[in-house]
């Protein structure tokens, strides 16, 4: 029989999750850390049967947070506790086949808090762009994402500048979020690229710059840049051999392909293979020593 004061919570949209938590602590008038709000973690765990059972200044009543233990702890005390003590649990995931999971299935309010795809994170800041009366598009709203990227806390908080900057009934444009919206590695490196295709290679430099000044790590800039010149030269090569819907094929975001196809026009296919050869032995020369990875990377940069 499932208790109503018992929730087990996981996933990785953390907005959601919290806003979940924060509604469970409305419940109590009044939480003081140490004396009805307990926090749990692997590292204390073996604390927990004492504070479950310890009555304390505001009698039975308190809130005990478990987190971050993997649900490596004897679950089978939660089954007979005070209805006055809630118990939230919270992972990151959850393995559903171990035994502690089943049990917890038993008598836990479970809910998973997924992240959106790209196509609901759309229509979710399209939403909000409303709510805000900043007269939206359905695009500009793509736009919006490609470049803030899907962590939901990230996008209200861009959004929220965005409102600040604008006046209501303002029509938004992607100029704006240029300006205001500070946006992902993942977009900076396509800034990067776009600089690079368009010959401008020495601005190409100092977006990069910018990027470590920024304490990026330099080998995650380059498997960024690596995937989307792959990208590029499967666009290329599959536009070669006529294939329909490429980009359902390779699973590229429409908007993402539709840069990245314009971006491959700038290149032959032999070239782009050439650039792909160049980061694989950047790749074996940084992990042997035999190559320093900025100054690699910018030598790639330059040839391109």
């Amino acid at each position: 029989m499932k208790n109503n004061n018992i929730y087990l919570l996981y996933g990785e949209e953390k907005y959601d999750l919290n806003r979940k938590l924060v509604s469970i602590k409305k419940q109590f008038d009044k939480l003081e850390q140490g004396v009805n709000l307990f926090n749990i973690n692997k590292d204390n765990i073996d604390s927990l049967k004492d504070i479950l059972t310890e009555v304390t200044f505001f009698g039975t009543s308190k809130l005990v947070i478990i987190k971050d233990t993997n649900l490596k702890f004897d679950v089978s005390m939660l089954e007979d506790i005070d209805e006055d003590i809630v118990v939230v649990i919270i992972e990151d995931s959850i393995d559903k086949r171990t035994t502690t999971y089943k049990t917890l299935s038993k008598i836990a309010n479970i809910e998973e808090f997924k992240l959106l795809d790209r196509k609901g994170m759309t229509t979710y800041v399209y939403d909000l762009f409303k709510r805000y009366n900043l007269n939206p598009t359905f695009d500009v709203a793509d736009y919006f994402v490609e470049v803030c990227g899907l962590d939901k806390n990230n996008n209200i908080n861009e959004i929220k500048k965005l409102v600040i900057y604008i006046d209501q009934g303002e029509s938004i444009t992607k100029e704006t979020i240029d300006k205001i919206c500070s946006k992902t590695l993942n977009a900076k490196i396509f800034d990067v690229l776009n600089k690079i295709v368009n010959k401008e290679k020495e601005e190409g430099i100092k977006l990069l710059d910018n990027i470590l000044k920024q304490k990026e790590s330099i080998v995650k800039i380059y498997i960024m840049l690596y995937k989307q010149i792959k990208q590029m030269y499967m666009i290329k090569y599959l536009k070669q051999k006529n294939v329909n819907d490429i980009a359902t094929k390779l699973g590229i975001h429409p908007y993402t392909f539709k840069l990245l196809n314009v971006t491959c026009n700038k290149y032959s296919l032999d070239k782009l293979k050439q650039i792909l050869y160049m980061f694989d032995e950047y790749d074996e020369k940084t992990k042997n020593g035999e190559m320093d990875f900025e100054i690699g990377l910018k030598k790639i940069i330059c040839s391109m």
